[in-house]
């Protein structure tokens, strides 16, 4: 058994270096100075790194509002796909709900919808609405693409809690809220890290809706910053990709703090 675990580490290796060669290539370039482009290991690395790319973008934009920006869209999003789906998985797993399995369906079916098939009827949705331009309108919209994948993530980890510890919960007197409250949800903690990175790399880095839906450059978010150093005759490269990594930045630190949970979470959403 150690035998087949050694070759399948070993068998990773090469599909690791293959993965890491984008992120590496991106980092040598947001490292390399403009005014030395000398480079080595087949051109990926500076040989001179300098940070003068980040002070260029930090100069250029307010990135600490971008950032807030960002952070009002996103938030709001991952607190309400995580409540609200919580509760109608809840209520899919374990109530008496009708049609139950014509709405699992439809939610199912709503996960395979990409995000540019559903931009006109949005943005004419927010028009309609008055919430067009707003941080508001793209977080509830975010809200309504991440349901899907919360709700049936975290339906699935309530399938999984044994029956007599709702059994023993109903014994001690436990009501429907206080059951879902003090003993499910907490037994869900790995899907619900799944759920949050699912929906914050859905809030966080997407670029179609916002760049659609926001027209007010006080409340852009920080992935509209390389459309301006991005242009049809002239582009910035080291500086385009410096913002690429400040973007990605959030999204690796929760990671790392959710990723002990995040192999409980996953295991439980394949079963």
């Amino acid at each position: 058994m150690s035998a087949r675990v050694n070759l399948l580490h070993l068998a990773l290796v090469p599909i690791t270096i293959v993965w890491m060669v984008p992120l590496v290539l991106v980092l040598g370039l947001a490292l390399k100075p403009t005014n030395d482009p000398s480079t080595f290991f087949f051109g990926i690395l500076p040989v001179n790194p300098s940070l003068s790319n980040f002070e260029l973008v930090f100069e250029q934009n307010p990135i600490f509002r971008y950032l807030l920006n960002s952070a009002l869209i996103a938030v709001p999003s991952v607190l309400l796909v995580v409540f609200l789906g919580a509760m109608a998985a809840y209520a899919l797993a374990l109530l008496d709900v009708p049609l139950k399995a014509l709405i699992f369906g439809v939610l199912t079916l709503a996960l395979v919808l990409p995000m540019s098939s559903i931009v006109v009827a949005t943005f004419q949705v927010l028009q309609l609405l008055g919430l067009y331009d707003t941080t508001l309108g793209v977080s509830l919209v975010y809200t309504a693409i991440g349901l899907p994948f919360g709700i049936i993530v975290i339906r699935t980890s309530f399938l999984a809690v044994p029956s007599e510890t709702r059994d023993a919960a109903v014994m001690d007197g436990a009501n429907k809220w206080q059951m879902f409250w003090r003993v499910y949800l907490p037994l869900a903690r790995p899907s619900i890290a799944v759920v949050v990175i699912w929906q914050l790399m859905l809030s966080w880095n997407d670029f179609l809706l916002p760049l659609v839906a926001l027209v007010d450059k006080n409340i852009k978010p920080l992935t509209l910053i390389p459309l301006v150093y991005r242009g049809e005759h002239f582009t910035q490269v080291g500086a385009l990709f410096a913002i690429l990594i400040v973007v990605s930045i959030p999204i690796i630190i929760t990671f790392l703090f959710a990723q002990k949970y995040l192999v409980n979470g996953l295991a439980g959403a394949v079963k």
